[in-house]
């Protein structure tokens, strides 16, 4: 009898000790694939890979959305200085097409967004469009460094009360200098 108790009581223990040693190797093994999309996501950021944000969400990790947003950011203004670069070098259309992706697009740089697009659009003959953006930037971004040069385009190509307004705004803002 006392063998046969002691017996049941080594195999609980065995039994136990089974099924935590389980336990922990499911643990580790679930952390070295977490740890593995972690690594491949990282790649991903780190070659500015497009998949990037969808291999975040699709995998759920969270520690990684931050980075999401601060690719969305960067890549933003690659597309800036792209358009930037096309607009100096006389590719309007070029610089047009980029900009009009991002436009609408959350960031920190849409005054420029909007006047590099005004402007692209007015050297491609795009006249109403350019004053609608040239416009909107006027309306929208008060204190920007590009704000008197779309005024003075904007008062070389606008008519009527368009043509007063901006008159108006380059007043105020050449005596406010």
């Amino acid at each position: 009898m006392k063998v046969e108790k002691f017996s049941l009581i080594l195999l609980t223990i065995f039994a136990v000790l089974f099924i935590v040693s389980y336990s922990h190797s499911l643990k580790i093994s679930n952390e070295l694939e977490q740890t593995k999309k972690v690594v491949k996501a990282y790649e991903l950021y780190v070659n500015n890979d497009q998949n990037f944000e969808k291999f975040v969400s699709e995998n759920d990790l969270k520690d990684l959305v931050n980075l999401v947003s601060k690719q969305k950011i960067t890549s933003i203004r690659t597309k800036i200085d792209n358009a930037k670069s096309a607009y100096r070098n006389g590719n309007y259309s070029e610089s047009a097409d980029i900009l009009r992706t991002i436009k609408d697009e959350e960031n920190p740089w849409a005054d420029e967004i909007y006047f590099y697009l005004g402007m692209s659009l007015y050297k491609i003959g795009e006249i109403e469009s350019a004053k609608l953006f040239l416009s909107s930037f006027i309306d929208n971004f008060q204190y920007s460094i590009y704000r008197k040069e779309a005024l003075m385009l904007l008062r070389e190509i606008s008519i009527g009360d368009m043509k007063k307004r901006v008159e108006e705004a380059l007043n105020k803002l050449s005596t406010s200098y």
